[in-house]
C-alpha cells in the first residue's frame, strides 16, 4: 500500500511537471492552501478562496461568490491591505482581505499560479509555471520579470535585497530585487518544488530536491556548503529551528539534521510518506503524512501523539497561537482547527 501511494505522488508530480512545462493547466484537483493573520484563516481550495474566523470556523466571505472556471491551489498571501492569490486560469488576484472584493488582477502570465507570491517591502514577487518570476508593484503593475528554464513551483525567499528562486530546471537563482538582474545561479542536480528555508543571518539556503538531496547553499555566491543524499524522495520544505532542520521523506522517515554540516541528529520511522513542511513549535515538531495523519514528535525525536483525518495531507499545518489549522485534500471536510495535542476545535463547513 505504501509503495502505491508513493507511486501515486510520483505520477502526480510527473504529470504536473509535464503539463506545467508546456503551459497547459493542471488537472482539476488540488489541495488546500492555508494561511492566517491570527484572527482569520484564509484557504484557497478548488473553485473558491475563503476567509474563515479563526475563533469558531464561521465563514466571513468567499471569492468568487459563485463557482466559475477558476481553480485555486497556493496559499493566499496577506500583504497590508490586500490578499494575493493565483488561480489555474493564469490570473493573480488582489482581494480586499476584509470583504473578498477584487481590487485588481494581473493576467500577463501564461500558465498556472502553483506557488504563493512573496511580498518584500513594496514589491510582489510572483513565480509562475510559465517559467517567469514576475515582480509587481503593490497596485499590480509589472516592474520586471525574470525567466528560468522550467516551471516555478516554489515560493521565493528573500533577505530584502536579493530574491532566491528555486526552479524545476534544477537550478536556484539569486536575483537583484530592484532590477531583476541575475547575481548567480547554481545547478542543484534535481527539480525543486518546495521553497528553500533561508537563514539570512548565516547566509545559507536549505532546500530539498527530487533527486533526494538536502543541500545548504551559500547565499553570497551560490557555492554548496554541504549536501546529503537520502534513500527516500523528499516532497517538503526543511523547517529550521535552533540550528536543526526538521523534514521527512516519501519512505516514511522523519529526521532532525544539523544545519551546520548536514549530519543526522536523530531519525524515526513513521511508516507513511511525509508530504509537506513540518510545523515546529517551542517543544515539538508536527509532521503531515500522505495518509492524512499529523504526527507530533518532541524536538529530540520522541513520538508524542498522532491524529488521522479523512483525506490526505499534502501541506503542513499552520500554527495559529496554540492551535493548528489543517488543510485536508480529498475528504468530506477540507479545513479543521485542532489543538496542539491534536483534538478537534472546529470544522469549516462552507454554506451551499
Amino acid at each position: 500500500m505504501k509503495n502505491s501511494k508513493i507511486l501515486l505522488i510520483a505520477l502526480f508530480l510527473l504529470g504536473g511537471v509535464l503539463l506545467a512545462s508546456c503551459g497547459a493547466p493542471l488537472s482539476g484537483s488540488s489541495w488546500p492552501g492555508v494561511s492566517s493573520n491570527g484572527d482569520t484563516v484564509y484557504v484557497a481550495y478548488m473553485q473558491h478562496v475563503y476567509a474563515v474566523r479563526a475563533a469558531d470556523g464561521s465563514m466571513i466571505w468567499r471569492f468568487p461568490e459563485k463557482a466559475g472556471r477558476q481553480m485555486f491551489f497556493a496559499a493566499p498571501v496577506l500583504a497590508d491591505d490586500q490578499l494575493l492569490v493565483g488561480d489555474y486560469e493564469n490570473v493573480l488576484h488582489s482581494l480586499d482581505p476584509n470583504t473578498g472584493v477584487e481590487k485588481w488582477l494581473f493576467a500577463q502570465a501564461q500558465a498556472d499560479w502553483i506557488a504563493s507570491p512573496l511580498v518584500v517591502g513594496d514589491v510582489i514577487l510572483a513565480p509562475n509555471a510559465d517559467h517567469f518570476l514576475y515582480a509587481l508593484s503593490k497596485n499590480g503593475s509589472l516592474l520586471w520579470k525574470f525567466e528560468t528554464g522550467r516551471a516555478l513551483w516554489a515560493q521565493p525567499v528573500s533577505d530584502g535585497e536579493t530574491v532566491y528562486q528555486a526552479s524545476m530546471d534544477h537550478k536556484v537563482y539569486a536575483i537583484n530585487i530592484r532590477d531583476g538582474q541575475k547575481l548567480w545561479s547554481v545547478d542543484v542536480g534535481g527539480a525543486v518544488i518546495y521553497s528553500p528555508a533561508l537563514d539570512a543571518e548565516e547566509g545559507t539556503l536549505y532546500l530539498t530536491t527530487l533527486a533526494r538531496n538536502l543541500m545548504a547553499i551559500n547565499t553570497r555566491d551560490g557555492s554548496i556548503r554541504w549536501q546529503r543524499k537520502f534513500e527516500g524522495g523528499m516532497w517538503t520544505q526543511p523547517a529550521l529551528k535552533d540550528g536543526r532542520l526538521f523534514l521527512g521523506d516519501l519512505q516514511g522517515m522523519v529526521y532532525a539534521i544539523s544545519a551546520a554540516d548536514g549530519t543526522e541528529v536523530w531519525s524515526q520511522k513513521v511508516d507513511q510518506p511525509v508530504t509537506g513542511k513540518a510545523a515546529v513549535l517551542d517543544s515539538r515538531v508536527v509532521f503531515p503524512t500522505e495518509d492524512g495523519s499529523l504526527i507530533a514528535m518532541s524536538l529530540e525525536g520522541e513520538r508524542l501523539w498522532s491524529r488521522t483525518f479523512e483525506g490526505k495531507l499534502y501541506t503542513g499545518p499552520v500554527v495559529i497561537g496554540d492551535r493548528l489549522a489543517v488543510g485536508i485534500a480529498g475528504g468530506k471536510e477540507f479545513l479543521k482547527m485542532v489543538s496542539l495535542d491534536g483534538q478537534d476545535l472546529w470544522t469549516f463547513v462552507p454554506p451551499k
